[in-house]
């Protein structure tokens, strides 16, 4: 633990609203002044371009990026040369495919070479979690992290949260110490009009706190990760009772959402979800649009889905800045695959993806090497559970942990039948039910997880 983790945590929780709103004020400078009003007036003139200027926008930004790589990116200029590629090559966005896929072994192994040579100081490094067994540092600039804080800002707005309106906030911080089961169970950061809640101290005891916590704090906005958030929603329907405030909308993020999350949030808080993909390495922002499509903003970056491994229509995600020179990344393996909603919008480097399906490693394989996605519509129409996660050690069989909701009666024989029904006949399915799933270090579900 870090010095000023341990100072932190030695402070009254009245102290701890203050260091925590000190640190909010910090962000909120280096998210919302300067520059960022220039891309949120950006950002609206861009709505109003036709689908062709669109694409001009990104192959002329796509050519200019690639041309500054060229000149001033020394992992750039020596894989340029391999390929025998000139900045010429490389002036629209179905140029892109040109150029080699890029992944993170990569980056961590030669990171300082995607530095420019004229390096200056990085407006921020971003670290990124590690989850996935490769944590990296990611230089940023300005531009780059405040476009992204106002295309969030933009997506709250759009869906009816008005900058600055009061914000629960769900997510993989540690407010507290572990075994600190005292209340309150949320800390206030002023800066932002911002209810921080603890995603790690939640059950039966402690949820009438959090719910007296959220009625006096009336949020207009629920925010965070799904798990964390439907783990509230469950609580509320455990104990027989109801919201005491009325949000306006409800945000997700850094999660899969998944359909039997979904469901309960919205019957329990009668709003709306709006989930978003964004990225520790800033090269995309797809947000979900009021008929769940999302849809990847062109001024970030240029999205690809690599069809064709998969299925038609699905594949690895892939994501090209056009905005971060401080460490720019082409054609970046974002570790994630995605579904096309249309297959034709491809090329426009704006594809409209119906899904965002997690990662390639959260595929359940089937003993003749099928890769099957987004299985949560198994647990369509079973009731009896609260939650699940489905483990497999070997292609062809799985266990599903179950969570189970006592009030309800499960119908396993469905549930296997679900199963088999998407996975095969020969399938193998063995499920448990267990009174906990644990979450990752960083506070993440895994709804899917392969043990080897």
């Amino acid at each position: 633990m870090k010095f000023a983790e341990k100072l932190y945590f030695r402070c009254s929780p009245a102290l701890q609203n203050f260091l925590i709103s000190a640190y909010g004020y910090n962000l909120y400078q280096k998210r919302y002044t300067g520059l960022y009003h220039e891309l949120r007036k950006e950002l609206e003139d861009i709505k109003g371009f036709c689908a062709s200027k669109v694409k001009t926008l990104q192959d002329e930004r796509l050519h200019q990026m690639v041309t500054y790589c060229a000149k001033q990116i020394p992992y750039y200029q020596a894989l340029f040369a391999e390929h025998g590629i000139h900045p010429n090559d490389i002036t629209t966005t179905k140029d892109l495919k040109k150029l080699p896929i890029l992944n993170k072994q990569t980056i961590l192994k030669q990171s300082h070479h995607f530095r420019p040579k004229n390096h200056l100081k990085p407006f921020m490094i971003q670290h990124t979690s590690g989850s996935t067994g490769t944590p990296l540092a990611l230089e940023i600039d300005e531009r780059t992290y405040k476009l992204a804080m106002a295309l969030l800002v933009d997506h709250e707005e759009t869906h009816g949260v008005p900058f600055g309106a009061r914000r629960a906030t769900f997510a993989g911080r540690m407010l507290k110490r572990a075994d600190d089961m005292k209340p309150p169970f949320s800390r206030f950061n002023r800066a932002e009009n911002q209810r921080l809640f603890s995603s790690y101290h939640i059950n039966e005891n402690t949820f009438p706190h959090y719910k007296k916590e959220l009625n006096t704090f009336q949020p207009q906005e629920l925010i965070g990760y799904p798990s964390a958030i439907y783990d509230l929603a469950t609580h509320y329907q455990k104990s027989n009772s109801e919201p005491g405030f009325q949000p306006k909308a409800i945000i997700t993020n850094s999660e899969t959402l998944l359909q039997w999350q979904r469901k309960k949030i919205e019957s329990v808080f009668s709003c709306s979800v709006y989930d978003y993909y964004g990225t520790a390495e800033y090269v995309i922002f797809a947000s979900q649009d009021s008929m769940g499509i999302y849809r990847p903003n062109p001024m970030i970056g240029i999205t690809e889905v690599e069809t064709g491994a998969i299925s038609a229509n699905t594949g690895r995600l892939l994501a090209t800045t056009l905005t971060n020179k401080q460490m720019p990344l082409l054609r970046y393996d974002l570790g994630d695959t995605a579904t096309l909603a249309d297959a034709s919008a491809e090329i426009t480097g704006t594809p409209r993806l119906s899904a965002i399906n997690g990662r390639i490693d959260d595929y359940i394989e089937t003993k003749d090497g099928r890769l099957i996605g987004r299985i949560d519509h198994i647990f369509k129409g079973v009731d009896g559970i609260q939650e699940a996660q489905i483990v497999q050690k070997r292609p062809g069989s799985a266990l599903i942990k179950l969570v189970r909701d006592q009030s309800t009666k499960l119908n396993e024989k469905l549930l296997i039948s679900n199963c088999k029904q998407r996975l095969g006949l020969n399938f193998q399915v063995e499920i448990e039910c267990v009174p906990k799933i644990p979450r990752g270090s960083n506070g993440k579900f895994r709804s899917v997880l392969k043990e080897k």
